[in-house]
């Protein structure tokens, strides 16, 4: 080899040594300097290749700790396998090279491999690791470097110097990281050290200390290595703002965080509220404010709640880190230990479904919840986050399968689904995708329920009795029964609860005169059930109160409908007015439905029916003297056989006349082109006696 050869493989050689990426690239051209061909390589080539060397690798190598925390957004702990006494000794088989494949293909970009020393470490100088341990540790980290993963390898409940920082122990330690050091020292910078794992034990003197030592140690082999430090204790949030903060270009802050504690690894209790998303936003802002302030990035270490945890609120609770995670630039690790933790299902080869959250859910993900309505459907909600979406894709899974199914694809802006008659007796899951044609999809977090086996409600009256027409109805005296059944509410609590507090209808106190229903609103409707004592035409008054001009409302009573009514200021709360229609009612016990059409709310005190037309003179006789046939076009009325009539109406179900005939013949035509759907009265009379019935014209 000539002197120039030799002098610019040196100067190769140490450019790799601390470029330890490149050293493999490097070594492939020292060993075709040695070949014949070598012969044909002028000084100048040899030359242009070092210096391409050594400007790739400035390029290349000296990636900030910044770029590095923007590359790792979306990352997973292969937690519960390299940091037990030995590997494998705890609820975890030994590490498979196929997860790599799985993290890959799911779309993570880092895996933080927890690892503990202390079985493998000689307790005497110079603590040596064993070869084998440090060769299983390197085998799993080159396992997700060659497939472009970041990796992360710390001292993992290595607690011998936590509980006893003597200097016994720290030379122990410090031989560790040495040995640590020297081992991956020529790995690609996605490699990252991680010093220690909550170190609860140390005092914040002692953990600074350790931090700042052992980096020092690590500098010597690695001089940019992207080295990962953590605060005091248990690593937590407020430990991190108040570490020492050693003087290096090459950091990475790191906590950790499971809270609410109680929620998170206890399991008790529900999360979710506006307050629980606050008091976790404030300690991102905290550590975020301190990032900013000191030009560290960060890097959420662990976070998770246990599997045990309400469904929902562990779904949301994920889905809290995740977002804040985004929103402030943090790149997160969820913790999997394959046990109360568990993502992946490793020798299933598969994910549960918290994986997607961490890789397809954002703060643009619909927002779902669940409810089961009335005796049969699961009504599906969600909050739509964005605008530009192509559609939306809702996904249901039964049971405890994990595979989810799609079973509606909707408009863009559709933001309620009903899943109507699934199987009783089983719990759903269900996902809300905002679907693009041309990206990614956002998920929203699973939301789960369970749907029961239906048992028929029953219905009763308020009294026990049917409230008689004709009468009055006092309107907070709707039948007992329930939500949807007999009556629905906007919301899920009876406000003021003077009267019937149980139940969700706002009812309040007329100041001391009685009660009435308060804060009507549109969609609302009460029920009762009645007793027609007389058909005939009857005026319904309505006595409502309200400050409001517009509000509107419908009674039905079985098949007959009032027309819609207008409500009117009262210009009071509690001072009525009365608002009148009139209904032709059959006899019979029924059900009647005071329904709020329209806003603006208003107050209902009570109804009165007064029968208009005195029905002494009608009979309800199956023998009536005609009979009826209807076409798409007109009503038919014949008189049966010896029979005279001397007056023939037809009547809308108010009670409006549209046609009368004196002294009709033996067949009488009634034309029905232009009148609306719905139910008529047809009247006849003869001198001593008067008949009805009931017919209906349906569109055709």
């Amino acid at each position: 080899m000539s002197e120039f050869a030799f002098t610019s493989v040196a100067a190769g050689w140490k450019t790799c040594i601390f470029n330890p990426q490149l050293f493999y690239y490097f070594r492939f051209f020292v060993k075709a300097m040695k070949l014949k061909t070598m012969k044909q390589f002028k000084p100048k080539k040899i030359l242009f290749f070092i210096f391409g060397l050594i400007v790739s690798t400035i390029i290349s190598a000296q990636i900030t700790p910044q770029e590095a925390i923007k590359q790792m957004q979306k990352g997973i702990n292969l937690g519960n396998t390299h940091e037990p006494p030995t590997e494998a000794g705890w609820n975890n088989p030994k590490a498979q090279e196929y997860y790599f494949d799985l993290y890959k293909e799911a779309g993570f970009d880092c895996v933080r491999i927890p690892v503990r020393y202390d079985s493998y470490t000689g307790k005497t100088p110079p603590y040596k690791v064993s070869d084998a341990w440090l060769n299983r540790i390197e085998e799993v980290a080159e396992w997700g470097l060659k497939r472009g993963l970041f990796i992360v390898i710390n001292t993992h409940h290595d607690d011998w110097i936590k509980s006893s920082y003597n200097e016994a122990n720290k030379a122990r330690f410090d031989s560790i990281w040495s040995q640590i050091a020297v081992r991956f020292k020529n790995k690609p910078g996605k490699l990252v050290f991680e010093i220690i794992n909550e170190p609860h034990g140390l005092t914040k003197a002692q953990n600074d200390d350790l931090h700042a030592r052992v980096l020092s140690i690590i500098r010597k082999t690695n001089p940019t290595r992207l080295v990962i430090f953590q605060g005091h204790s248990w690593g937590g949030s407020d430990e991190l703002i108040t570490a020492a903060i050693p003087k290096d270009s090459f950091l990475i802050g790191s906590f950790h965080s499971y809270d609410p504690y109680l929620f998170g690894l206890e399991g008790q209790g529900t999360w979710g509220t506006a307050s629980d998303y606050n008091q976790l936003e404030n300690k991102f802002k905290a550590v975020s404010n301190w990032s900013v302030k000191n030009n560290i990035p960060v890097f959420l270490g662990e976070f998770g709640s246990l599997k045990k945890c309400e469904f929902n609120s562990r779904m949301r609770h994920y889905r809290a880190y995740v977002e804040l995670s985004q929103k402030y630039g943090f790149a997160s690790m969820a913790w999997d230990d394959g046990g109360d933790f568990r993502i992946m299902e490793r020798q299933q080869k598969s994910w549960n479904e918290v994986k997607d959250i961490l890789i397809y859910t954002t703060a643009e993900s619909p927002l779902p919840s669940a409810k089961v309505y009335h005796d049969s459907i699961i009504v599906v909600n969600w909050v739509n986050k964005v605008t530009d979406n192509d559609s939306i894709i809702i996904q249901r899974r039964a049971g405890t399968s994990q595979n989810y199914i799609k079973i509606a694809t909707l408009n863009p802006e559709a933001a309620i689904f009903e899943d109507i008659k699934p199987s009783m007796n089983q719990t759903y899951t269900y996902r809300v995708i905002a679907h693009y044609n041309d990206s990614t999809g956002l998920y929203s977090q699973p939301v789960q329920i369970f749907f029961p086996t239906w048992v028929k409600p029953v219905r009763i009256p308020f009294h026990g009795t049917l409230h008689e027409i004709p009468g009055t109805i006092e309107a907070e005296d709707f039948d007992i029964g329930g939500e949807d059944f007999t009556y629905h509410d906007a919301d899920v609590s009876n406000i003021p609860g003077k009267y019937r507090p149980d139940e969700a209808v706002d009812i309040y106190d007329r100041l001391g005169t009685g009660f009435h229903i308060g804060n009507a609103i549109a969609g609302e409707w009460y029920e009762y059930s009645v007793d027609v004592k007389s058909e005939g035409l009857y005026t319904v008054t309505s006595y409502l109160a309200t400050v409001y001009n517009g509000g509107k409302f419908q009674i039905s009573i079985d098949t007959v409908q009032s027309e819609i009514i207008t409500v009117t200021s009262t210009l009071s709360n509690l001072n009525t007015k009365p608002f009148s229609t009139e209904m032709y009612l059959f006899p019979g016990e029924q059900i009647m439905r005071f329904t709020v059409i329209a806003n603006p709310l208003f107050n209902i005190d009570k109804f009165e029916f007064d029968l208009k037309t005195a029905n002494r003179d009608f009979e309800i006789n199956p023998e009536k003297p005609f009979h009826i046939n209807q076409t798409s076009k007109e009503i038919i009325v014949t008189q049966n056989p010896k029979q005279n009539l001397s007056h023939l109406a037809l009547y809308s179900v108010t009670g409006s006349l549209i046609k009368a005939i004196k002294n009709p013949g033996n067949q009488t035509v009634i034309p029905t082109v232009g009148l609306p759907a719905g139910v008529y009265i047809i009247q006849a009379s003869t001198l001593s006696k008067r008949f009805s019935e009931k017919i209906i014209i349906n569109p055709f």
